[in-house]
This record gives C-alpha cells, sequence and structure tokens, in this order.
C-alpha cells in the first residue's frame, strides 16, 4: 500500500464565507467525510500544517498585493463576487499555503510517497496579483516557488 500524507486543519475552518458560498466549511467537512466512509482513515498519515513564511508567499506574489490582502481580511471586505474574506480568512489562508511546503519537507525525507492538502481557502486560481475563483493566495505556486 503506498504511504500518503493528509495535511489538514481545524482553522480552516474560520476562513467565513457567508451563508449559501460555495466554498464552505462543509468542503472540508465532505473530504474528512469521504476518507472516513472510503475506510481510508487510518491509511492516510496525518500532517499539521504551519503557516507560511510571509518570504515563501512573496516568492509568488508581491509584498503590495500581499498586504492588500491581509487588510481585506482584517475588515472582511469582499474582494469579488466570487471571494469572500473574514477575519479568520488570512491565518487560514497562510495555513493553507503552508500545507504545501510542509508536505514537501516531509516527502523529501522519505516519510511518504504522496501527499494529498485538505486546505480552505483553496489556492490554485490565484494569480500573482489577483485572489479569485475563492482563492486567496496560489498555494500551488507558493509550493513549487
Amino acid at each position: 500500500m503506498i504511504s500518503v500524507l493528509l495535511a489538514t486543519h481545524p482553522r480552516y475552518l474560520d476562513h467565513d464565507t457567508g451563508s449559501g458560498h460555495p466554498e464552505r466549511p462543509d468542503r472540508l467537512h465532505a473530504v474528512v467525510r469521504g476518507i472516513e466512509r472510503a475506510g481510508l482513515a487510518d491509511a492516510l498519515i496525518p500532517l499539521e500544517p504551519t503557516p507560511a513564511p510571509r518570504r515563501a508567499i512573496e516568492r509568488v506574489h508581491p509584498r503590495d498585493f500581499v498586504d492588500a490582502i491581509e487588510a481585506s481580511c482584517a475588515t472582511g471586505e469582499r474582494i469579488d463576487a466570487d471571494t469572500v474574506v473574514g477575519p479568520g480568512s488570512w491565518d487560514a489562508a497562510r495555513l493553507a499555503a503552508g500545507a504545501g511546503l510542509v508536505a514537501i519537507e516531509r516527502l523529501e525525507a522519505g516519510e511518504a510517497a504522496a501527499g494529498f492538502c485538505a486546505v480552505r481557502p483553496p489556492g490554485h486560481h490565484a494569480t500573482p496579483t489577483r485572489a479569485m475563483g475563492f482563492c486567496l493566495l496560489n498555494n500551488v505556486a507558493v509550493t513549487a516557488a
């Protein structure tokens, strides 16, 4: 059987997008339930993410963009029609971006053959200078960088 790291964190639930938003805590709950229903929970190696350091985020996103996203989260300012933030969103976003970084470290150390990051907010649509598609940061690019 292949060994797989599972990165997730309860603080991801602090990213509050409001009632009825498609990117909501239930998405993460559904992933965990799916893992349990498939009988895979015992086969996964838990990985606790740590927040991505600002320098890692700024390899992908310019400082002024990062400052603006952090400020929007503090005030709960809506970024666009799809991308909503609240007071817990910045910490959740840093943890989400950090999940891939920790997974790579553990994979390189030989602790598993693969990793799966179940995170919120998601992080694959954001461009270097624009949050969009529910994504505040581009977690994939931060990990790759």
